[in-house]
């Protein structure tokens, strides 16, 4: 477009698509947020001071780099059928998955090298769940899709794991004889044990920003469930409309404006972010002094 001009990032040489002029804030971190930047905000403030604010990166844990390996098997996989028509072979789709979680495995500081294995072993078998239930049903039109845009006033970047065009639904219009047409939605790879409650899947911003930064309604989780009994490919499918979307960013001008301000203070002890197993901060905020 006439209008952007792309700018490289150090985030694994992503370009996000930069409008020329007037676009950062300079009382930001980087000058923008991030959808996650933003959820971590609204779950707590003081873990965004660590992080976002003072840089106290904390090494990923074993289950972020499966998600990350089966990620990047469904972008290449996804890439690929963009490119050419047609999906990468599964064994391509594999050693993708492989090769990403043996890159970032050694990060990891609280995992044996037996836990690794087996940890990569539920990555590769959950990735050929994938592929084979989820696969034939996606036609792909982006795929890890970066954008730039603002929210009311507030800069934001991201990246779109999957834009998907699904069947839409018939008008008066169209021809009955012939197939629904084609519309986008974009859709999130989730890798867990459960899935979301229905109020999660309705309102969780970070859907909220896909939607808007691809002016759609249309929004899709990818459940990859990783149980005892087995994994399960279930995707769950919900809307965002106008009201979502103001609301959202009234949110985001509130969370600027209390960034700006150096507002942050820690959550509500009793939530279950606030426990040494799901905050890599625990200790510093309230561990020993």
């Amino acid at each position: 477009m006439s209008d952007t001009k792309k700018k490289p990032d150090t985030r694994e040489g992503i370009v996000f698509p930069y409008p020329e002029s007037g676009f950062f804030d300079d009382g930001l971190p980087k000058g923008v947020l991030s959808p996650s930047g933003f959820n971590t905000f609204r779950r707590c403030p003081r873990q965004f001071e660590y992080a976002y604010i003072l840089g106290l990166r904390k090494p990923p844990v074993i289950a972020m780099v499966k998600g990350t390996a089966i990620h990047k098997g469904a972008e290449v996989v996804h890439a690929h059928t963009i490119e050419h028509g047609n999906p990468l072979e599964l064994n391509g789709g594999i050693q993708a998955v492989s090769d990403t979680f043996d890159a970032e495995k050694d990060d990891v500081e609280d995992a044996t090298k037996e836990e690794k294995g087996k940890v990569k072993d539920a990555a590769i078998s959950n990735f050929r769940i994938y592929y084979r239930d989820a696969i034939p049903l996606i036609r792909p039109v982006a795929a890890e899709k970066p954008f730039a845009m603002k929210v009311g006033t507030v800069p934001f970047r991201g990246v779109i794991d999957l834009v998907d065009a699904v069947p839409g639904d018939y008008s008066l219009e169209d021809d009955p004889e012939q197939p629904p047409p084609l519309v986008e939605v974009v859709s999130d790879l989730k890798t867990t044990a459960r899935l979301w409650p229905a109020q999660k899947l309705e309102q969780e911003p970070q859907l909220t920003f896909y939607a808007m930064a691809e002016d759609t309604d249309r929004v899709r989780v990818d459940f990859l469930l990783d149980q005892k009994s087995g994994c399960k490919y279930s995707p769950k499918r919900a809307l965002r409309d106008l009201n979502s979307k103001r609301l959202l960013i009234e949110d985001a001008e509130q969370v600027s404006m209390f960034i700006k301000k150096g507002f942050f203070p820690r959550c509500d002890p009793t939530t279950w972010a606030c426990t040494e197993k799901f905050c890599g901060y625990y200790a510093d905020c309230r561990g020993p002094k």
